[in-house]
């Protein structure tokens, strides 16, 4: 009975055997192993040998072949390996059966040692290269890393500014687009420091497998670009950060993952500003476990970013920055007179595209200056003049003025007149001339007409008038070329015209990290606790003092306020900073990271002592109607009790109407100036 079931487990057992290679060498098998990966290559490759050799074996035991001289069996099987693997050793051989038999051996060895090996390790290397240059290699160690998704018209953009401030960052791209033509356009706009630890992968951003492979666990920095050209791209973005959320998993406070969102459209860009409940992206993680907020989500549109380069105080990040729309500015000296103050600056905007609007609403949150007083008569009141035309400004203006509905009645010191013409039209009616001869009048020309051709030649033939005055001209471009350096550089005729709106310069890392903004929201925090506290004074002494274990704790005490800000709230501290190089500028102070050789360096101190009452009482009055402007454009109406939910404020009223109180936040704001700029990395310095 044994001795049967013995006989059985046996025959089960090389019955087994015998289907393995059978489905082995079935053809769909070695197909699908063929076109597989690197290990079922290499173990079909194994399993065939071993089984050769197997064979081997049994044959030379089976036909009593004597190939080894003391006749053991495991001196038999040896020689067999040795002539599989070395067809040399069949020379020991002296019997012509035995010779036979060992030649056998070490053909098949060759062939498969040799050939079938060397196809089998090419056609790994093949498979890898393919892989790699499809963008389908993944590296799971990779760690501390900086996530790009989608490809965009500002990803050159991005990846410079990332090795600017750290030249070995790793950079993982992940991208639907073909790899291979994305690689191609990083070698000829990166150069080999650029290119060096950047790495493609091809994928779906709307697909959490493929997002999973981005180590999103383990990455410093995530920027959601979207697909350049693609449909719908905000709103896939909005969905990616929600995975990117869910991928994170659990954080401690305070080093919340940053998720830096492009929006194309102003308007959706509008609304996302407006929520209050965006700060985080409460979700699952993959197995469904509630992670709660673990990112920091932090939007931006690059029309935005352009605008706020060319006039805030982040204009001052170029090596040439653009001129300020009062150029000629308008001071207040200590005595509290004006200098300048019968002068008014007066934009220009051509075309009321995304560009366009951008330039509009920045220009609102700017264009507050010292010659303004509410408490004179209507007709004596010097306001700023913007005026926007646009062909089609009867159908773009109903739904600008949806999004943005009480800019007419509530932004008392900006005038603002939307035409309904076709720019060539206006500009042979003579008006645009006229203004030119103004001599109050500080005229800056914008040009924001998606077609870069268009722009460029509308920018380059206007009235002469407008090239013999000192009224400034930009002109927008998508792209860098040697015509915009040539504008750039003329000294004659187009002095004052210069290019602006390229993609490859739409990106500013110290914008979207909102390090001073964040030091901002905190001063106030503090000050409503205690009103005699002044955070912004306390991190600067541990700045220049070299404390940097106290600085690091208020930064980071600041950033975990930051985070738990709301969105709308985090807006309104980006957009009080914008101002803060025209209020400098109204004191007649100037701010550069070097200071030109014939000036002086002031300290905050030395700002603080200069400081007179009437000038700090004219600053208080521009930062109230900066606020109002800023207010407004976000939603906010004035009413008599404030309502958060229906962004209604008590307070937005004119300056003289401001309650004691009141004003001295305004107060706060100013005295801080010297110290933010400072802690930004700048210097200030006396113009006049």
């Amino acid at each position: 009975m044994l001795l049967d079931e013995k006989h059985l487990l046996n025959d089960s057992f090389m019955k087994n055997i015998l289907h393995y290679y059978k489905h082995l060498f079935s053809q769909e098998f070695i197909d699908r192993t063929i076109s597989g990966g690197l290990r079922g290559q290499i173990s079909f490759l194994l399993a065939v040998i071993a089984g050769f050799l197997a064979l081997a074996a049994i044959g030379v035991l089976f036909l009593d072949v004597q190939l080894a001289a003391e006749g053991d069996w495991l001196e038999e099987l040896w020689v067999v390996y040795n002539n599989f693997v070395d067809p040399g050793n069949q020379f020991a051989q002296q019997p012509w059966f035995n010779r036979m038999a060992v030649a056998v051996i070490s053909l098949f060895g060759s062939i498969l040692l040799g050939g079938v090996l060397i196809s089998t390790i090419s056609n790994i290397i093949e498979r890898r290269v393919e892989v790699i240059r499809t963008g389908k290699a993944y590296y799971s160690s990779i760690h501390d890393h900086v996530v790009i998704i989608g490809y965009s018209e500002v990803t050159i953009s991005l990846i410079k500014e990332l090795k600017k401030d750290q030249p070995d960052a790793i950079v993982l791209i992940m991208s639907g687009q073909e790899t291979e033509s994305l690689r191609h356009r990083l070698q000829a706009q990166l150069d080999k420091q650029e290119e060096r630890g950047v790495y493609l992968y091809f994928g779906n951003v709307e697909s959490l497998e493929d997002l999973s492979h981005l180590n999103i666990d383990r990455a410093k920095e995530v920027y959601i670009l979207g697909e350049e050209g693609d449909r719908g791209r905000d709103s896939k973005n909005i969905q990616c950060v929600h995975r990117i959320s869910m991928l994170k998993g659990e954080t401690r406070a305070g080093s919340e993952l940053p998720v830096y969102t492009q929006f194309d459209r102003i308007a959706s860009f509008g609304i996302i500003q407006k929520l209050d409940n965006c700060r985080c992206f409460p979700a699952n993680d993959p197995k469904g476990n509630p992670v709660g907020c673990n990112i920091y989500f932090r939007p931006f549109n690059i029309f935005e970013n352009w605008a706020r380069r060319l006039w805030s105080i982040y204009a001052l990040e170029d090596e040439h920055p653009y001129d300020p729309l009062d150029y000629c500015p308008i001071r207040i000296l200590p005595d509290g007179q004006l200098e300048n103050g019968e002068k008014f600056v007066h934009l220009v905007i051509v075309g009321f595209c995304g560009m366009g609007q951008a330039l509009l609403l920045e220009a609102l949150r700017v264009c507050h200056y010292a010659n303004y007083d509410d408490t004179q008569a209507e007709a004596d009141r010097i306001r700023t003049q913007i005026t926007v035309i646009d062909k089609d400004m009867d159908t773009l203006l109903p739904h600008f003025k949806l999004m943005f509905p009480h800019l007419d009645s509530q932004v008392d010191d900006l005038r603002i007149e939307y035409v309904n013409t076709d720019f060539c039209r206006f500009a042979a009616e003579g008006t645009l001339q006229a203004w030119c001869r103004d001599p109050r009048r500080m005229l800056t020309v914008a040009i924001c007409i998606s077609d870069p051709d268009t722009s460029i030649s509308l920018g380059m033939n206007l009235p002469r008038e407008v090239y013999q005055s000192d009224a400034r001209v930009l002109i927008r471009q998508h792209i860098h070329s040697n015509l915009g350096e040539m504008i750039h550089r003329d000294q004659g005729r187009y002095r004052n015209v210069k290019v602006f709106g390229m993609a490859e310069d739409a990106m500013s890392r110290s914008m979207l990290r909102d390090e001073l903004p964040s030091y901002v929201n905190q001063h106030y925090e503090d000050s409503i606790k205690d009103p005699l506290a002044s955070y912004i004074s306390l991190l600067h002494a541990y700045y220049v003092e070299g404390r940097e274990m106290e600085y690091n704790l208020e930064a980071t005490r600041a950033q975990v306020s930051w985070n738990n800000l709301g969105e709308n709230y985090r807006w309104a501290n980006r957009y009080q900073i914008e101002a803060y190089q025209t209020y400098l500028s109204t004191l007649g102070y100037g701010i550069a990271r070097q200071i030109p050789a014939d000036r002086q360096a002031v300290t905050p101190q030395q700002f603080k002592d200069r400081l007179t009452e009437k000038q700090l009482h004219a600053l208080e009055r521009m930062e109230k109607h900066r606020w109002n402007a800023e207010r407004t454009i976000e939603g906010w109406k004035t009413g008599p009790i404030r309502c958060d939910v229906h962004r209604i404020h008590h307070l937005l009223v004119p300056y003289h109407m401001l309650p004691d109180d009141q004003k001295f936040k305004d107060c706060q704001v100013i005295t801080q100036l010297p110290y933010l700029v400072e802690l930004a990395g700048f210097q200030l310095y006396k113009i006049c």
